[in-house]
């Protein structure tokens, strides 16, 4: 049996206009604000680690954390999730089934 894990978190203030930027797009993808902020956060924190350990982000690389990121969240474009990872659209269209179906029993 999985054990949960301990969370932490961050308060942090952001201008009204991102905060309409955010919710917005959260909207847009089923999530609530809080949510977005968290994936987007762990992206660009996997991405700074990245140019610490000396291997630079571009903008490409970047891009491909954020939808790795999201695609390990059960979100996001079947077709970007595949050219990230590489695995075929048909096995990512099933995860993503089986992560939704699961996730609306939690």
């Amino acid at each position: 049996m999985f054990e949960p894990a301990e969370r932490k978190q961050f308060a942090i203030q952001v201008s009204p206009k991102v905060y309409e930027a955010v919710a917005k797009r959260a909207r847009e993808q089923g999530l609530s604000p809080t949510g977005l902020a968290k994936l987007l956060f762990e992206a660009a924190f996997a991405a700074r680690i990245g140019q610490e350990r000396a291997a630079p982000v571009d903008d490409a690389e970047l891009d491909r954390q954020v939808t790795l990121v999201f695609a390990c969240a059960g979100h996001g474009d079947v077709s970007a999730i595949s050219n990230a990872t590489g695995v075929a659209e048909a096995t990512i269209e099933r995860i993503l089934k089986a992560w939704r179906k699961t996730g609306a029993k939690a």
